[in-house]
């Protein structure tokens, strides 16, 4: 005869019977039933002979979480076994209605000792282009089920691990202390770990924290120099540079690295010139013709983790736009005056304020300036100019215009004027 669906979820039944996570000596027993249990017993049997081994009474039980009709129960006080293992745990429970059950096989009571790291240090927290290698210390010890003080584990093998890899293995000595000495191409985590010894199978995995080594990177510099810091616009700049690293001798050439170059007025506004490559003795060179003032940017990034990368900047070349004279007249319009006129034109950029200077020399050697006025755009084709000027004197005449660090300085032919 079949048992009402509502009477079978109000049986006694035991879930599960296990050890707790972070405390492997203490037993925990999940139970429920429709009254309240009130009397648990767990029988703990040898994973070698089967034998019963230990038993906890009701007494040694309290409830930890839940209620006395579906709850956890956990043992007062870590259980003392023989030896490490996994036992198998029976329970025995009972309710306030009689009801009682006997389970032979409700879990598994993991008795097993925890490995740890209490100690692990390095002698360095960074390698470098010259010293790559790091020597790692530390203590293993384990954490008996039973509680106590852990204590140290003489004669286990301790893996190191770099980036995740073991790289080499190494035993502890009767203090439990073990040493190892790794070789490192790069930044790198390194870490200890202890895995499953088939000599010592009651011990559990285990790790130390992790050690973070980072590269001291040998600093980099350029040496920069342009054939020339001043050119007309179509004209072409050299620039040679020479790298160098930073080494226990003093700084030296680095070859074969490999970096672009950028020419423009700005940092963030440029052109790409191109790419180089540093010869045996850290040098190269390239040819560039630009279109604009600005300074040339080098830059590279070390295939060496060792090496760092770097940048540097030229001085300022400075790239005068073109400019030029279209015409100039100059004739004597009475005794005391000369009317000298003219016109000026650039490329595509042009100044915004145009100031041309009308210049007259007696020889047609030293000229002084006898006024300045301002050139505008005529419609035609340049920009005009126009001055009176006043002067008795006979002899030359000419236009002058200062581009100063934008534009070329220009002169016109000059007019040779009489009295």
């Amino acid at each position: 005869m079949g048992i009402p669906s509502a009477h079978a979820s109000d049986q006694l039944t035991v879930s599960y019977a296990s050890s707790v996570n972070d405390d492997l000596g203490t037993l925990q027993v999940s139970a429920r039933s429709g009254s309240d249990i009130v009397e648990l017993t767990a029988h703990v049997y040898s994973p070698v002979t089967q034998q019963e081994v230990a038993v906890v009474e009701p007494d040694d039980f309290s409830l930890d979480s839940g209620t006395a009709q579906e709850g956890i129960w956990r043992s007062k006080a870590p259980l003392q076994l023989p030896e490490l293992g996994s036992y198998r745990v029976g329970i025995e429970a009972t309710d306030a209605d009689g009801d009682h059950i006997s389970v032979t096989d409700a879990g598994t009571l993991a008795y097993y000792a925890v490995t740890q790291f209490p100690e692990f240090t390095a002698d360095r927290t960074a390698v470098g282009v010259d010293e790559r290698d790091v020597t790692v210390e530390g203590v293993l010890k384990g954490q008996a089920p039973g509680g106590g003080d852990p204590v140290v584990l003489p004669g286990r093998k301790v893996d190191i691990d770099v980036d995740y890899w073991t790289v080499t293995t190494v035993t502890t000595d009767g203090e439990g202390h073990f040493t190892a000495t790794v070789h490192l191409d790069n930044a790198a985590p390194i870490q200890a770990v202890y895995r499953h010894d088939g000599d010592h199978p009651g011990y559990l995995y285990g790790e130390s924290t992790m050690l973070q080594i980072d590269v001291d990177k040998a600093p980099t510099r350029y040496t920069l120099q342009t054939s020339t810091q001043r050119i007309d616009k179509g004209q072409s700049v050299t620039l040679t540079g020479r790298l160098e690293k930073e080494t226990e001798n003093g700084w030296e050439p680095l070859s074969g690295v490999s970096g672009g170059i950028l020419f423009g007025p700005t940092t963030d506004y440029n052109d790409l010139v191109g790419g180089f490559t540093t010869d045996a003795d850290g040098t190269f060179s390239t040819q560039y013709t630009p279109w604009e003032t600005g300074f040339f940017q080098v830059a590279h990034q070390s295939d060496d983790p060792f090496v760092s990368d770097g940048n540097a900047q030229s001085s300022t070349v400075v790239v005068l736009q073109p400019a030029q004279f279209l015409g100039f007249t100059a004739l004597r319009t009475d005794s005391r005056t000369v009317h000298a006129e003219g016109h000026i034109d650039f490329d595509n950029i042009s100044p915004a304020t145009i100031n041309v200077a009308v210049q007259y020399s007696r020889d047609g050697a030293s000229w002084t300036t006898l006024g300045t006025v301002e050139a505008t755009w005529d419609g035609t084709g340049g920009y005009g100019f126009a001055a009176d000027l006043a002067t008795k004197r006979s002899g030359h005449f000419r236009a002058y215009f200062d581009g100063g660090d934008g534009f070329r300085t220009v002169t016109s032919a000059s007019v040779n004027v009489g009295r």
